[in-house]
């Protein structure tokens, strides 16, 4: 059987905890790309890339994870950047972020040579952080390009209606759901088109639902030290596992409880290393302008 191929399109940016001297490279499709060939699967990352050492760190962590990265572009501005800060239970917060970089600047039309690439793969993961319109996912649906896409904790009634019809597999987050809440939210992504839908509490069991039942599996009990990326990661090893059983003949219910396993498993470990991936780089505070092409002069709240 051949290997499960997962794509990616968004935002590659890099995580700078200035405060810590210490920056990652990441970005919600980007760590599921390189979570995905951790788990066994292909993988291939469209982006873009600023013209700064910042892009040129992006693409090599890319390539060094195995990632394809041969329809990336380089384009000339600032790469993506977070300022982040961890709290003492290990959360995350993000104190600013880089709203006109070369991603915002130059997104991606999806022409001929890119669907064509795309369609080479089994799954094109997008999140709404990526800023991919309505239109668009339509277009990618109506290509027969399978959208796994990642609604974050920010969503309504309203947004899964317009977004769930053109896409096949949903993920939320659903900290802030009561469990019949979480199960409605479930329940409307399929009913409205998704062959599956997942949704994840943070510590709390993942429910799942494919339109014939609801499936619930308990997380791994972990000490965190930065939950950079977990979500991420939760996607990259649910979408590898079940994905593969698909393929050799399982059903969808099968396929789910053996993806929900693998994924919970493999989250648990992301969220006890460094950074999403595993590594970073140090970083002084004074050369945050030399590293992602941004005005010396500009006022950038660094958490201090």
């Amino acid at each position: 059987m051949s290997k499960v191929r997962i794509a990616g399109t968004g935002v590659a940016t890099l995580d700078l905890y200035i405060n810590r001297g210490r920056m990652y490279p990441g970005g919600n499709e980007y760590n599921v790309v390189c979570h995905a060939v951790r788990n066994g699967a292909e993988a291939g990352f469209m982006g873009k890339f600023g013209n700064d050492e910042a892009g040129r760190i992006l693409e090599k962590v890319l390539v060094d994870c195995g990632v394809d990265v041969s329809m990336s572009r380089r384009e000339t501005g600032s790469s993506g950047y977070s300022l982040v800060t961890i709290k003492d239970d290990g959360d995350r917060v993000f104190l600013d972020w880089n709203r006109q970089g070369v991603t915002d600047l130059n997104p991606f039309e999806f022409n001929a040579e890119e669907l064509e690439y795309l369609k080479t793969y089994d799954a094109l993961c997008e999140g709404r952080l990526a800023d991919v319109s309505i239109e668009k996912l339509k277009f990618l649906a109506e290509q027969g390009i399978g959208v796994c896409y990642d609604f974050h904790a920010t969503y309504d009634e309203h947004t899964i209606e317009e977004i769930a019809p053109h896409i096949r597999y949903a993920f939320f987050s659903c900290s802030h759901l009561s469990e019949e809440e979480l199960r409605k939210t479930l329940k409307q992504a399929v009913d409205a088109g998704c062959e599956i839908a997942v949704g994840t509490r943070g510590a709390e069991p993942v429910v799942t639902y494919n339109g014939e039942a609801y499936l619930q599996q308990e997380t791994l009990r972990v000490e965190p030290t930065d939950t950079l990326g977990a979500g991420d990661s939760f996607i990259a090893a649910f979408m590898t596992s079940y994905l593969a059983s698909r393929k050799s003949g399982d059903d969808s219910i099968a396929s789910a409880k053996r993806a929900l396993t693998a994924a919970t498993e493999y989250s648990a470990g992301v969220v006890v290393i460094e950074g999403s991936l595993g590594f970073g780089y140090d970083i002084e505070a004074r050369r945050l302008s030399e590293l992602v092409n941004v005005p010396e002069d500009k006022d950038l709240d660094l958490g201090e």
